[in-house]
């Protein structure tokens, strides 16, 4: 399995935080979280987690990936296959 260190977990939440806010929330509710707003907060081998804002509360949600990561790009494939399947479910 691959371990996503600090300063990848870093440079990925702060790009999707930042440009791809609006597919973060689309997770979050494809996943059953109500959310106004969400940021990545974290990730590992297994889970990627959410800070989640709904009418002002604020929660983590801890959320799994379809697979255990292996490599790095299998985040963004991830993130991508998350947000597909929460879009046309």
């Amino acid at each position: 399995m691959y371990e996503p260190p600090e300063d990848v977990v870093a440079f990925i939440s702060s790009y999707m935080n930042e440009s791809q806010p609006e597919a973060l929330v689309e997770i979050a509710r494809g996943r059953g979280a109500a959310a106004d707003h969400a940021q990545i907060v974290g990730m590992t081998s297994t889970q990627l987690t959410l800070r989640v804002t709904c009418a002002g509360e604020e929660t983590e949600v801890r959320l799994d990936w379809p697979g255990p990561l292996r490599r790095r790009e299998d985040i963004r494939a991830y993130l991508q296959e998350m947000q597909e399947d929460a879009r046309f479910a």
